[in-house]
């Protein structure tokens, strides 16, 4: 009676709603992101096929330039913004003015200094071209980031993942378009400019209709050097993270132009795809892990140590598998052109793994209020890549960078694993031979067996799988496990699912 009593009680249900919302909530934003990379994947696929490899080194130089020219856009702004006004929602239209103003100035100021750098850095006239097109973009995303920080902030999340969805959208059937007549590089690159024009657009029309900044407002003075220094820590976050991602190709566009940064960037956009569904997993993961920390120490615990688990679970065959099927696998992705990128790919591949544990780290870190730290480990890992892309990549080419991408990841990985333990923050994980078992073998037979490279990738998998269930490195006990943590339950967990 009284297990039952403590299992219907309010709090036992609130618990449960407020995961079950986070969980949907977090989805959502999920599927969004996920939406987001598969038509980024599939449309560079196109592109790599339709115009070559020095124009999809183009295209990717111009991606790269603009990724990181929006992070200074924002200034980090959104995000310590979305907190504030979570608070004082009465300060909306106050903030977004200030907001909008000072985007607006910086898209303006970035906008300059890409033009600027198409004349200082020995860029070829396509590639100085991209950059004034990327620059044009700017002021619309100001426009677009303001808004959308809005709608963030009062929990309008829906609007947000709409103008997501539809913008990447119109970027496929836009570019598709633009391959269909025989459009080169720059006419991709344009096709930036006219769908964040629709985005900013899109956003405006949903901020009226919303009514977010027609409520009572009040006037708030702005210290405005106050609010750009509680920003820094945000901005920082936020520009690691691209360059992170993003680097390799900016060293490579001028160190070895745009044929070279093709045949990289072929099999980095392949690789790129696992990165990002890696921070995807640790973002959705982000909330629930914030919340048992400060209520549920013990579940905190144990979740840190499960999801790292199923992280390499998913993480390490990915690598081992495909590695030995990577020539067939560019050459189909890609084309017969891009066969020189499988080499490229069994290197950078490995350099996933890594990433998963050192965003791990960085996301504990971040939980546990250990900014400073996060932001170190970021800032080797980038160090890392600048002194080893300038030496390698003159030597071994597109292999070169590659190196040096993954000597600095494993330098990154390594420093988190040292972070983590002098903090106390590490987890055992269960059973992890098995889990190396399983993709040394899996990986062994892709490469080894004499059958097409799809026929291989699917029997390796197999017997992956099999592998990691017959060793108990995976069982349906950790699967339970996770969902009761994620999700509590009013009983206890078994013994089974303990880690």
């Amino acid at each position: 009676m009284s297990h039952s009593a403590s299992s219907s009680s309010p709090e036992s249900i609130a618990a449960t709603q407020t995961g079950r919302r986070v969980l949907i909530n977090t989805g959502a934003l999920t599927s969004a992101s996920l939406w987001r990379i598969v038509i980024s994947f599939v449309l560079q696929i196109l592109i790599a096929r339709q115009i070559g490899v020095e124009g999809l080194g183009h295209y990717t130089i111009a991606l790269a330039y603009l990724n990181v020219s929006q992070v200074i856009v924002e200034l980090g702004l959104p995000t310590l913004l979305v907190r504030d006004l979570a608070q004082n929602p009465t300060h909306r239209r106050t903030y977004f003015r200030w907001l909008l103003g000072i985007q607006l100035l910086t898209s303006l100021l970035t906008w300059a200094g890409l033009i600027a750098l198409s004349f200082v850095l020995p860029f070829g006239p396509v590639t100085a071209a991209s950059l004034w097109l990327v620059g044009a973009s700017l002021p619309l995303y100001a426009l677009t980031s303001a808004i959308e920080t809005i709608f963030q902030a009062g929990e309008r999340m829906e609007l947000v993942m709409g103008v997501e969805v539809t913008i990447n959208t119109l970027i496929l059937l836009f570019s598709l378009g633009v391959l269909w007549t025989g459009g080169d590089e720059l006419a991709l690159i344009a096709v930036i400019i006219a769908t964040q024009a629709v985005s900013a657009l899109l956003c405006l029309l949903l901020l009226m209709r919303s009514h977010l900044l027609a409520s009572p407002q009040a006037r708030v003075p702005i210290d405005l050097k106050l609010l750009l220094r509680r920003t820094m820590p945000f901005f920082g976050l936020s520009l690691s993270d691209v360059l992170l991602q993003r680097l390799d190709i900016l060293l490579l566009s001028f160190i070895a132009g745009p044929a070279v940064t093709g045949i990289y960037s072929a099999a980095y956009n392949v690789v790129r795809v696992l990165m990002k569904l890696i921070q995807s997993f640790w973002r959705a993961l982000y909330p629930t892990l914030s919340r048992l920390q400060r209520h549920a120490a013990e579940r905190y615990t144990r979740l840190r140590a499960l999801s790292l688990r199923f992280g390499l679970i998913a993480v390490l065959p990915a690598a081992s598998i495909s590695f030995g099927v990577a020539p067939e696998m560019m050459r189909l992705l890609f084309g017969g052109d891009y066969g020189a990128s499988a080499e490229v790919y069994r290197m950078l591949i490995w350099a996933a793994p890594l990433f998963l544990v050192e965003v791990y780290a960085i996301t504990l870190l971040m939980i546990e209020h250990h900014l400073r730290a996060s932001l170190w480990l970021s800032a080797l890992h980038i160090a890392g890549i600048l002194i080893l892309a300038p030496l390698l990549t003159p030597l071994l080419g597109a292999t070169g960078a590659a190196l040096a991408v993954l000597l600095a990841g494993m330098t990154g990985a390594l420093a988190s694993l040292w972070v983590l333990r002098s903090l106390q923050l590490t987890a055992t994980i269960k059973r992890f031979w098995g889990i190396v078992l399983a993709a040394v073998v899996s990986g062994a037979l892709s490469a080894l067996m004499p059958a097409p490279w799809l026929v291989n990738l699917l029997f390796a998998s197999g017997v992956y799988l099999a592998l990691c269930w017959s060793t108990k490195a995976l069982s349906t006990n950790d699967l339970q496990a996770l969902r009761r943590l994620i999700l509590p339950e009013s009983s206890p967990p078994t013994p089974e699912t303990t880690l």
